[in-house]
């Protein structure tokens, strides 16, 4: 049986030397709520609004908190792919650096991370799978830089950004 994590406790350890108690404590708060203004942030930390503001903005200066919208596409029906391409480590850099480059000024690509060794993982989205796997080959197939690549068609996302998700099923749809 696996240990149960406490989140905060977890978020300490890993954030050691770099975060402290109530930077976790604001980065917590707006995971879970990234419109709370810093008034609000100020009553649930118990601090004044001006330590709330300013902690808040240090972590932004210092590229440590971004909020974001996030939008999630299974609710909507939206067809979303991770795919693990491997980088041809035969070709020039400046054609790798080239391609990461293309790939994040691609609209279709919501994300791209770079693994250790030669992969990359690319998130493509698009209305259906059909338009997905036509525009995944069509973009990577035949470019001297891929080595390989595979495609995993996502189903579902209970948790994303450390959120679990809800959504409303259709039992008949969904057979839940």
């Amino acid at each position: 049986m696996s240990e149960k994590l406490d989140i905060h406790q977890f978020l300490k350890n890993i954030f050691r030397d770099k975060l402290d108690d109530l930077d976790i404590k604001i980065y917590e708060l707006l995971r879970d709520n990234g419109r709370l203004s810093d008034t609000e942030l100020a009553e649930k930390l118990g601090i004044s609004i001006t330590t709330a503001r300013r902690r808040r903005m240090e972590l932004q200066k210092k590229g440590y908190l971004q909020i974001l919208g996030l939008l999630y596409f299974g609710p909507i029906n939206i067809a979303y792919a991770d795919v693990v391409v491997k980088i041809n480590l035969q070709v020039p850099v400046q054609s790798v650096i080239d391609f990461i480059k293309e790939c994040t000024e691609t609209p279709c690509i919501y994300e791209v991370t770079e693994y250790m060794g030669n992969y990359l993982l690319l998130r493509f989205y698009e209305s259906d799978l059909e338009k997905l796997n036509y525009r995944i080959h069509r973009f990577l197939h035949e470019r001297d830089v891929v080595e390989d690549y595979s495609i995993h068609i996502a189903t579902w996302t209970p948790k994303a950004w450390n959120k679990t998700l809800w959504f409303k099923f259709d039992e008949n749809k969904n057979g839940k």
